[in-house]
């Protein structure tokens, strides 16, 4: 056990290598861009009930998210050593800010929050879809308020690591 999981941290620790820190930020950027044009869906009824409904979305929602944390923890490696070099005040609040996403905003906290939210879309669509009366209407805003505000939360944090990175110069020769 101890010799799998030795050599699964050797090979990542490889694969991180073998990316240049160009290669990252691009990842990064492209992945900041995606998930703010999904994030635009995802946070209304409509979204969520593709979330929901549709397991290639869903997949493909949770594969980026999965993407995005990978990137991260490649960066809080790269902007560890970039603060030692000098301290750098925008290299802490980086590494403050991914520190935040890695606990706060994990896959597995998003996945937790966001089987809630189907739960309560199908009791809605279930209970009351068929009137779509004023009922129904109440209950779709609360949703997705709720909904909203945790999604904007996780893309606030998404953007803010995007935009450390440019102003610390990663990525650039």
């Amino acid at each position: 056990m101890k010799l799998t999981l030795l050599s699964c941290a050797m090979i990542f620790t490889l694969s991180s290598f073998a990316q240049s820190e160009a290669e990252i930020v691009k990842a990064v950027d492209d992945l900041t861009i995606s998930w703010d044009n999904e994030a635009e869906k995802l946070q209304t009824y409509e979204g969520l009930g593709s979330f929901c409904g549709e397991s290639v979305y869903r997949k493909k929602i949770i594969g980026m998210l999965d993407e995005i944390h990978h990137y991260d923890t490649l960066l809080y490696g790269i902007v560890t050593r970039k603060f030692a070099e000098n301290e750098d005040p925008e290299a802490k609040e980086t590494l403050d800010d991914i520190k935040t996403l890695e606990s706060e905003y994990t896959t597995k906290s998003f996945r937790r929050f966001i089987h809630k939210e189907c739960n309560t879309y199908n009791e809605i669509e279930n209970n009351l879809g068929r009137e779509k009366g004023p009922e129904y209407k109440k209950e779709v805003k609360v949703l997705e308020d709720e909904l909203k505000k945790y999604v904007v939360e996780i893309t606030k944090q998404i953007d803010l690591i995007d935009e450390h990175i440019h102003h610390l110069h990663l990525g650039e020769d």
